[in-house]
């Protein structure tokens, strides 16, 4: 300052490297009317007021462009810049500077830098170099009308856009602002807007309710459709201008059991949308709003049956619930509502439809309506079946068809009963052998007490004969006890008592039928006496053996040729003779242990 004239009149300090000035240079500065200045690249610090009043009244008569430091290039044109020690932000102030258009920023700015655009005229926002490095920008109080999401800098971090002329946000701006968890923060202020109340901006309605609630309050006062307040407080309301103006109640997945009081429109119609939610049934007319619905979206519920409707309705979808009819009352319902209103259109695909005969009216409704949406889609619940592939006879089969049916069924039961009863006695016999429904197999024994299972009738001519007999009956599975002759009959009783005897301690009498034993004597009165004896019995204990080699009857007299006649018996040579012998004896579990005392009398008789 020392070295400087007093009466300084120009200054050129052009193509230094100064950044700032003190403050008496300011002073000193004051009067000096010719400043050159290019070439220095200046800092001025926004909390500095000395340095930034010098920049608005001294450096507007400077020749040349004053450049800065953190900018890399001049301010723009009406505006001041300066650097925010304390936000470590770049400001660009240009509040209040009577701009019409959006100013051009020259390139990059390598700080966060912040843009002060409050109460000028901007219509519209454009791109530049620099527009992308902003992060915050203040359009309060301007007349912006479209704000589209590629103007919007990526990394901006405060929007203000309050009192402009918009009237709705695309998408992409709302889902760019919308709070996000482990997104950075985002700030956008909205209020003093003329918002709109219209539909094909729902989701921004949504994100200015959460937002700004007096600010959706006032959009929707705007629609002047429809009293303030009454839309539900979970949805939201818009106005569909598409074609005649109507109302929409958007309720979509909100969580809701029920369908909540509605709004109704001063004119015209309204239109629910309430998909996804966990209603089950429907409300009353009674319900404020729902009676002036003529569009129902109810798809995605917990539905199970439709049972009122209101009475203007033109759109109804209810796919994917779980209805599996449409009584008589909703047809009747339908078939008028289609004649006054001739856009009539149900979607009914998703659900369990009952497809029986009782039904087939529901068949034929949905066959023969035209306003019946998707009918690819719709399927019966049961069987799987398209329904309108499915034809009357699917459903309801003629009687003709009923009675083949029955008469089949009915021949299938005679022939099973015919084939159980032909087959009776070899199931039998492989249930005994098996040890297996006992309870059905097995035969009622009437007189346990006797000593013996068997008394063996034969000729001393064919004792070979007995050893197979007892290997097989006493030495087997089931323990039999046996009686013949060469073994129990005690020395010196008549051999008629002996065979009267053994026929009445034994529960059965094998007699073995053989050529030799027809030409016995003592074998035809051993037949006869055994004959006369179980004839009185309630169970079959007479089992005659034929063997082989006998061809006839005839050397027996009249009553016992009867008996071989009338009477069934077993031949010796049939493959499966020893199951069906085993089988005609008295029946025991094979598990079960012998009788000890009636084992300790076999020990004896063999003894003896």
């Amino acid at each position: 300052m020392d070295r400087l004239p007093k009466n300084l009149v120009a200054l050129d300090i052009s193509n230094n490297a100064i950044q700032a000035l003190d403050k008496n240079v300011i002073d000193y500065l004051s009067n000096v009317n010719d400043f050159k200045q290019t070439g220095n690249r200046w800092i001025f610090n926004c909390d500095d007021n000395l340095m930034l009043k010098f920049l608005q009244n001294i450096f507007r008569r400077s020749q040349g462009t004053v450049f800065f430091r953190h900018l890399n290039a001049p301010c723009p044109d009406r505006c001041y810049c300066c650097f925010n020690r304390s936000t470590d932000h770049f400001t660009i102030h240009c509040t209040h500077a009577d701009m019409q258009f959006y100013p051009d920023l020259p390139h990059s700015i390598p700080y966060n830098a912040t843009l002060h655009l409050d109460k000028n005229r901007i219509a519209s926002v454009k791109q530049s170099l620099g527009h992308a490095s902003l992060r915050k920008l203040y359009l309060f109080e301007n007349q912006i009308v479209d704000f589209p999401f590629h103007l919007i800098p990526k990394n901006i971090t405060h929007l203000d856009l309050r009192k402009n002329k918009l009237e709705a946000l695309d998408d992409q701006v709302v889902d760019f602002f919308r709070d996000r968890e482990g997104s950075t923060k985002r700030k956008i202020e909205l209020s003093g807007n003329p918002w709109k109340c219209d539909c094909r901006a729902k989701s921004f309605l949504s994100f200015l309710r959460q937002k700004e609630p007096l600010e959706y309050i006032a959009a929707l006062d705007r629609c002047n459709i429809f009293p303030s307040g009454t839309c539900p407080e979970e949805c939201i309301c818009c106005l569909d201008n598409y074609t005649v103006p109507s109302l929409i109640i958007d309720c979509k997945s909100k969580g809701l059991k029920a369908i909540p009081p509605l709004p109704t429109p001063v004119s015209g119609h309204s239109t629910l949308h309430f998909e996804g939610n966990y209603l089950e049934a429907l409300p009353s007319n009674s319900l404020p709003g729902y009676a002036k619905l003529a569009h129902l979206y109810l798809a995605n519920n917990r539905l199970t049956e439709i049972d009122q409707l209101p009475e203007n309705i033109i759109t109804l979808d209810i796919r994917n619930n779980s209805i599996s009819l449409l009584n008589k009352q909703m047809r009747d319902f339908f078939d008028k509502r289609i004649v006054a209103a001739t856009q009539l259109k149900l979607l009914l695909s998703g659900n369990p439809w009952t497809c029986t005969c009782e039904e087939k009216d529901f068949l034929f409704f949905v066959r023969s309506s035209q306003y019946i949406e998707n009918l690819n889609d719709i399927y019966c619940g049961r069987t799987g079946k398209l329904l309108k592939l499915i034809d009357e006879s699917d459903l309801c089969p003629s009687g003709l068809v009923h009675y083949v049916t029955l008469t089949i069924s009915f021949m299938i039961i005679i022939s099973t009963i015919n084939l159980i009863v032909y087959f009776k006695q070899p199931l039998l016999i492989w249930f005994y052998e098996h040890n297996v429904c006992m309870s059905l197999a097995a035969q009622r024994e009437f007189e346990k007490q006797k000593k013996f299972d068997a008394f063996l009738s034969f000729t001393h001519k064919d004792e070979e004969l007995i050893e197979e007999f007892v290997e097989r009956l006493e030495n087997g599975a089931y323990k039999f006890r046996l009686c013949f002759y060469l073994r129990d009959w005690l020395v010196g009783v008549p051999i008629p008592e002996c065979i009267s005897q053994s026929v009445k301690d034994s529960k059965r009498v094998i007699i073995l039928m053989t050529n030799h034993f027809l030409k016995s004597t003592w074998g035809r009165l051993e037949f006869r006496l055994a004959l006369h004896a179980t004839s009185q019995d309630r169970c079959k204990r007479l089992i005659v053996v034929l063997y082989p080699e006998v061809e006839n009857f005839d050397d027996l007299d009249s009553e016992l040729r009867s008996y071989m006649v009338l009477n069934t018996y077993l031949k010796r040579d049939d493959p499966n003779f020893w199951n069906k012998l085993v089988y005609s004896m008295p029946h025991i579990n094979v598990q079960q242990e012998p009788d000890p005392e009636a084992k300790e009398l076999s020990v004896i008789n063999r003894n003896a």
